[in-house]
């Protein structure tokens, strides 16, 4: 399960790095221009692909099979009680809506949460996975 060469392992350094690109902007976060704003939101939606399958990975690698699609894996993650579910839920059902409906006002309402409530979780995941490393 802890090879070296396993894929989990190889998607969370991607997922460490594109974690770090976002945790960068944190400390300058109220004053980021329109432009900056736009590109943290989409470092939000690619973190948030990788993480995902960071997860999807991890359960296969652990046994599980016929896991697919990021809804499913959020489940069995909690079940097996590595994340809250629920948060997991909230971050993914943000990401859906940033991804897929361009909307302006929205995206900035969903920045305080991004910086907030979601970036801790990303954060605590993935120090949960690489003590699993």
């Amino acid at each position: 399960m802890e090879g070296k060469n396993s894929r989990w392992q190889f998607r969370l350094k991607s997922h460490s790095d594109a974690l770090a690109s976002i945790e960068e902007i944190i400390p300058r976060y109220k004053d980021l221009n329109e432009l900056e704003k736009d590109g943290l939101v989409q470092r939000f939606e690619f973190t948030v692909e990788l993480v995902w399958k960071v997860m999807q990975d991890y359960l296969r690698e652990t046994g599980y099979q016929g896991l697919s699609g990021p809804r499913p894996v959020i489940i069995q993650m909690g079940a097996d009680g590595l994340i809250d579910p629920f948060m997991w839920n909230e971050i993914l059902s943000t990401r859906n809506e940033l991804s897929h409906i361009y909307d302006e006002d929205r995206s900035r309402e969903h920045l305080d949460h991004i910086i907030f409530d979601y970036i801790p979780t990303l954060q605590q995941f993935q120090n949960k996975m690489l003590n699993l490393v």
